[in-house]
């Protein structure tokens, strides 16, 4: 009986340290939601936008929204100078990507937060096809 309690207390002790430590640790995931992202209705609503186009160069020369800027993951280096020369961080940046599975728009608004310290960075969710079913775009390349 006693290695029972033992064991018992052992077990709950152990509980409760990865319990603190999932909520202490500092990429513990959210538990409302992507708090970058955001619906196209809420982006529309805002007063100006910076569009940026994470999807791969073929699929931005294809087709983009316009006053898109393309910047993605392959040519980071490359892109990002041409991005710090157009971009005003007092607007609010959306990146989007291909569709609501793609990551890449998730990875760069990462990035742009992280190394630029842009707070003011979200993701759009359902990315190009979402822009497509809004309108806002014709036929593209998804």
């Amino acid at each position: 009986m006693k290695s029972i309690r033992e064991a018992f207390i052992i077990c709950a002790i152990a509980t409760i340290c990865g319990v603190m430590a999932f909520f202490v640790h500092p990429e513990a995931p959210s538990f409302h939601g992507d708090d970058l992202e955001l619906e196209l209705e809420d982006v529309l609503q805002l007063a100006a936008v910076f569009w940026v186009d994470a999807r791969a160069d073929e699929d931005f020369l294809e087709d983009h929204l316009d006053g898109a800027l393309s910047l993605n993951e392959e040519r980071w280096e490359e892109q990002i100078v041409y991005f710090l020369e157009a971009w005003n961080p007092d607007v609010a940046t959306i990146v989007y990507c291909s569709s609501q599975a793609c990551l890449r728009s998730h990875e760069v608004a990462k990035r742009l937060r992280d190394e630029l310290g842009a707070e003011n960075v979200f993701v759009l969710k359902g990315g190009w096809e979402r822009l497509m079913e809004a309108g806002l775009v014709e036929g593209g390349h998804p």
